[in-house]
């Protein structure tokens, strides 16, 4: 994935948007909104896995990029900028009050040896719906247990798939920084489901 606006020569950059919302141009910058607006709100879900959290955090994404748009010069792309934001106000969030569990674990279950696995698109029998909920609150416990720091780096590599060089500057660290604690998170995440694992194999 990459977190670069649009290409086509016709298209104003996400930069040139940028810089006409500095100078005071307001819908340039509602522009810019449009265009991130789903990729801001799925990112603030996957790092607070409720959907009124997701809500308020991509609200105060854009309303503090609004007035920080002076301080955007373009050292770097302005949907790094953004995302930095975004996973700032949810870093913040998640270290003032423990979130509540996770309503929908989407794309989360087949990240993990396919922990989530079904073989279906239903489950085919009692037992098996009883099992896919079993998993789907022990996926959700592990998530719980990772900390802020490894949790976004593994939503910002893993699910968001971003480059380990995007999202090591999107969390001010280096990309090998980075790539430890997205290893470290997956390593965590096997650890605490290692049951569901041996009951799979």
């Amino acid at each position: 994935m990459t977190l670069a606006g649009p290409t086509t020569e016709s298209a104003t950059s996400d930069e040139a948007l940028a810089d006409d919302a500095r100078r005071g141009a307001r819908n340039a910058f509602v522009v810019l909104v449009a265009r991130y607006r789903d990729r801001i709100y799925r990112l603030a879900f996957r790092m607070s896995r409720n959907a009124s959290d997701a809500e308020e955090i991509a609200q105060d994404t854009f309303l503090h990029a609004h007035r920080a748009i002076g301080s955007f010069h373009g050292e770097s792309r302005f949907g790094t900028w953004l995302y930095r934001i975004a996973v700032n106000e949810a870093l913040m969030r998640q270290r003032s009050a423990r979130r509540r569990p996770l309503e929908s674990i989407d794309v989360l279950m087949p990240r993990f040896a396919d922990v989530g696995a079904t073989g279906g698109d239903q489950a085919e029998s009692a037992d098996e719906l009883v099992d896919a909920k079993r998993v789907i609150r022990r996926v959700r416990e592990a998530l719980d247990e990772l900390d802020a720091d490894h949790r976004a780096a593994l939503v910002l590599r893993d699910l968001e798939e971003l480059s380990a060089e995007d999202a090591a500057d999107i969390l001010g660290i280096s990309a090998e920084a980075l790539r430890q604690r997205a290893h470290r998170a997956r390593m965590k995440m096997r650890v605490m489901l290692a049951d569901i694992l041996a009951d799979r194999a």
